[in-house]
């Protein structure tokens, strides 16, 4: 039986992430619009679309919301348990990070750039 995605380990700058279950990737690209005449559709067009990334990580010792907050700019990776990698260049986090007390903590992540690139 073939193996299928059940992880991917994420890096910003290079420094893993300690993810929780559920995270993921939209690799971004081009988003196609269906143009629809009066009597038929009649075509697309494309406009172009960030990547976008989710995730939520626990809080330990070293946990740092300020060093978090100041992702902009960062190299994200994402290596898949099934082979592929994808890296966003130039990303940021869009949101602030937030922690939740319970299960170990939790901050959730949103990170969009440029669409991401499949390392081959």
């Amino acid at each position: 039986m073939a193996k299928l995605l059940g992880k991917f380990v994420i890096k910003v700058d290079g420094t893993q992430l300690q993810s929780l279950p559920g995270a993921s990737l939209d690799i971004g690209g081009s988003e196609r619009t269906t143009v629809v005449g009066a009597n038929k559709v009649e075509g697309n067009y494309e406009t172009p679309k960030q990547s976008r990334a989710e995730c939520e990580i626990p809080v330990g010792k070293e946990t740092s919301l300020a060093e978090m907050r100041n992702w902009d700019d960062v190299t994200l990776s994402f290596e898949c348990d099934t082979g592929q990698q994808y890296v966003v260049q130039g990303a940021w986090l869009t949101n602030t990070p937030k922690m939740t007390a319970s299960e170990g903590g939790r901050i959730p992540l949103e990170f969009e750039g440029p669409p991401a690139e499949e390392m081959l």
